[in-house]
């Protein structure tokens, strides 16, 4: 076997003495060698220039790896980013088609020259307001009663034609009958304020019914009505006290429920008595009225009633 020349046994160990992991006997023989060597001394360079190099190429790579990984990150969020705006702007066009909807169903319903409505308002302590319309081709009466414990406390019935300037009030309990005229009794018997929907949007603003569209999420359900009703709540009321039951085929109200929404106080203070809920139930039949429905009384062969003509603007003065 050949003998290695002292070159070759210290270029050997050159790699071992730049990481610094000789003995103190092989680095002082390296180093003495060096110091008398331009051969092994230029090797010397060439080893850490190679090593430089190759530091330089990985942290490049380490470099770009993350850069790479930073792109592919940002990208994945911007991905997210993208399908979570997809599904709100998907939820949102769903819920604006689905008012669309709703209002154009109200519309339509209320268009039409013969319908029913019933209203029922449960005002709390034992007492709830039944409001019941007829109204055929112009014409329309109103019964209004409050029912307590004890049966019907109040009840009066109104007679009216749209765009009349008069209308003819009947009282049950005290035998009496209002006759009234003006141009705020005109106002009243608009027909649109006869056709009014209580809905949480103008029918006629696509303003607000994109508004509508954000601020109300909008559910189905079958839960007490036998058939399916939108269910709308104010998405940013925490507490979900107001919500609204609306027909899914007439787009016409069925309840409309505000939870603690009325409070009763002791008398004279501030201090709470009573909290109830405020709800309001809605029945509406189509084509179900008669021409008998809406006939006027002939209000001077009521003998037993007194009658008290009125001027509407004289009681604005008043």
């Amino acid at each position: 076997m050949e003998r290695k020349t002292e070159c070759e046994i210290v270029q050997d160990l050159l790699l071992g003495y730049v990481d610094g992991v000789l003995n103190a006997e092989s680095k002082k023989l390296v180093e003495k060698h060096l110091s008398e060597c331009e051969k092994c001394r230029k090797k010397l360079e060439d080893i850490r220039k190679d090593i430089k190099e190759n530091e330089n190429n990985q942290k490049k790579e380490i470099d770009y790896l993350k850069k790479i990984r930073r792109k592919s990150r940002i990208k994945s969020i911007l991905i997210a980013l993208g399908i979570i705006l997809l599904i709100l702007l998907g939820i949102y066009l769903y819920q604006l088609i689905t008012i669309c909807s709703i209002s154009n169903k109200a519309e339509n319903s209320l268009s039409s020259n013969n319908f029913y409505k019933e209203t029922t308002d449960i005002i709390g302590e034992g007492e709830t307001v039944v409001t019941r319309t007829y109204y055929k081709e112009g014409k329309y009466k109103s019964i209004s009663e409050i029912y307590t414990e004890e049966g019907i406390e109040t009840s009066f019935t109104e007679y009216a034609t749209v765009d009349s300037d008069e209308s003819i009030r009947i009282q049950e309990e005290n035998k009496k009958i209002t006759v009234e005229k003006g141009e705020f009794t005109k106002m009243a018997n608009k027909e649109e304020n006869l056709k009014g929907v209580n809905l949480p949007f103008d029918t006629n603003s696509f303003i607000l019914k994109l508004g509508t569209a954000f601020i109300m999420s909008i559910n189905t359900d079958t839960f007490q009505v036998g058939k399916e009703y939108y269910v709308l709540n104010n998405r940013f009321e925490r507490a979900k006290n107001w919500e609204m039951w609306i027909d899914k085929e007439t787009g016409l109200p069925i309840k409309i429920i505000n939870r603690e929404g009325r409070k009763r106080f002791y008398t004279g203070t501030r201090v709470v008595k009573e909290v109830n809920d405020n709800i309001q139930e809605y029945k509406y039949e189509f084509g179900t009225v008669t021409d008998e429905d809406v006939a006027v009384p002939d209000i001077n062969s009521l003998n037993e009633y007194t009658i008290e003509y009125i001027n509407d603007e004289d009681l604005i003065q008043q």
